[in-house]
C-alpha cells in the first residue's frame, strides 16, 4: 500500500505542517490524541522526504513555480515542530541540530525566493502564501521553548510583523483587485495564518508578554479569520488540488493562538466557547483535506501505472 505515495507533491507539506499542529492542539484537551496525530504526521514527512530523495530533479522543477516555492516553508517548519518534539522527548541534541537546519534551511529559500521572484517583480508571481514564505520562519519563536533560542525568536518575531505590515496591502491587491486564478483560490486561507502565528510565538518566546500587545495581535488575527471563513464556502466549492493543504495550518494555528490569548489573558465563560468552536473547524478541515489527499495520490498511483 505504501507504494501508492512515494512522489506527493512539495505543497503536501503544509497538510503535515496542518496535521502535527493540530496534534499538539489537540493535545491540550486530550493528551492521547498527541499519539495518534504526530506519528500520521511523521509517516506524512518521511513519504515526502522519501518523495523528494528519489525524485530530486522534479522537486527542484517544482520550486521553479513561484506557488509551490511561496508554500514550501511548512516543509521546513514541520521540521522545526518535530525537532521540539524531540528536545521535548529527551534527544535534546539530535532535536536542537535539526531545529537549526530547518531554520536556516527555511532563510535559504527566503533568500532563493527574493532572487528569483521578488527582485524581478511580476504580479503574477504574486499570491497570499507570500505570508507563509516571510512570516512563516516565525515558527522559530513559537518553538523557542523548546530550542532555547528566545533572543533570536524575539528578534525573528519583530522582523516578521514588520513583513506582514509591509506585505499584506500588496497581497490584498493581487488577491482582490487584480485576481486570482480559479485553481489557486484555496491560497486565500493563508490570510489568516501569520498573526495568528506572531501571537502565539509572541506568547511563547517573550517572557513578560505586553498584554497590549496580545489584544491587538489577538483582535487582528482574529478579524482576519472570520474575514476567511467568510469566503471558505466559496472557496471549497472547487475540484480538488494539491493545493487545498492551505486549508489546513491556517485554522490550526488560529485556534492556537486564540487558545494562547485568552488564557493568558485570564477569560474564561462564554467567550472561551469560540476556541471549541475554531477547534472544531480546523479538525473537520484537516480530516477532510486529508482523506482528499490520499484519493489523490491513489488516483496518481493509478493514472502512472
Amino acid at each position: 500500500m505504501m507504494r501508492h505515495y512515494q512522489n506527493p507533491p512539495l505543497v503536501f507539506s503544509g497538510l503535515i505542517l496542518g496535521t502535527m499542529a493540530l496534534g499538539n492542539l489537540l493535545a491540550g484537551f486530550l493528551p492521547a490524541v498527541k499519539w495518534l496525530t504526530i506519528p500520521l504526521a511523521l509517516i506524512m514527512y518521511s513519504l515526502l522526504i522519501m518523495g523528494i530523495i528519489r525524485h530530486p530533479k522534479e522537486a527542484l522543477n517544482q520550486l521553479k513555480l513561484p506557488i509551490v516555492a511561496s508554500v514550501f516553508p511548512t516543509f521546513f517548519m514541520v521540521g522545526m515542530l518535530f525537532a521540539s518534539f524531540l528536545i521535548q522527548s529527551g534527544w535534546a541534541l539530535v532535536g536542537t541540530v535539526f531545529w537549526w537546519m530547518n531554520l536556516i534551511s527555511n532563510l535559504i529559500l527566503i533568500a532563493y525566493y527574493l532572487n528569483r521572484f521578488v527582485f524581478a517583480f511580476k504580479w503574477e508571481n504574486v499570491y497570499p502564501s507570500w505570508t507563509v514564505l516571510f512570516v512563516g520562519v516565525a515558527m522559530s519563536s513559537l518553538t523557542a521553548p523548546a530550542s532555547k533560542a528566545f533572543t533570536l525568536g524575539q528578534v525573528v518575531f519583530w522582523i516578521c510583523l514588520v513583513m506582514t505590515i509591509i506585505i499584506f496591502p500588496i497581497l490584498l491587491k493581487k488577491t482582490y483587485q487584480i485576481g486570482l486564478p480559479d485553481a489557486f483560490l484555496p491560497n486565500i486561507s493563508t490570510f489568516c495564518a501569520p498573526l495568528s502565528l506572531l501571537l502565539a510565538g509572541y506568547l511563547s518566546t517573550f517572557p513578560h508578554p505586553k498584554t497590549s500587545m496580545v489584544v491587538f495581535l489577538l483582535f487582528s488575527s482574529q478579524t482576519l479569520y472570520v474575514f476567511v471563513i467568510w469566503q471558505l464556502p466559496k472557496l471549497l466549492k472547487r475540484p480538488f488540488t494539491p493545493g487545498f493543504s492551505a486549508f489546513t495550518f491556517p485554522y490550526v494555528i488560529s485556534a492556537t493562538s486564540l487558545k494562547m490569548a485568552l488564557s493568558f489573558l485570564g477569560i474564561k465563560g462564554l467567550v472561551s466557547l469560540l476556541v471549541y468552536a475554531e477547534l472544531a473547524i480546523a479538525l473537520v478541515l484537516v480530516t477532510y483535506v486529508l482523506v482528499l489527499y490520499i484519493r489523490f495520490l491513489q488516483s496518481q498511483k493509478t493514472v502512472g501505472s
